[in-house]
């Protein structure tokens, strides 16, 4: 797998939270569309989110904090 630079991948993450955090509730196949990423990969950021205390996911849908 392809690595990206430290503030590439920053980046990427704060535009999830932001789109999260602009929706109340949001499905990852949402997110993707925005961002133009793989589903898969906006999963993986997801997860570092609700790790991290960021975001957390309720069904199919992902929320703030």
């Amino acid at each position: 797998m392809a690595r990206l630079e430290r503030g590439k991948r920053e980046q990427r993450r704060r535009s999830i939270l932001h789109i999260v955090k602009e929706s109340f509730g949001i499905k990852e196949s949402r997110i993707a569309e925005q961002t133009e990423l793989h589903r898969r990969v906006v999963n993986n950021y997801l997860r570092e989110l609700d790790a991290d205390g960021e975001a957390h996911r309720e069904g199919w849908y992902w929320y703030e904090g």
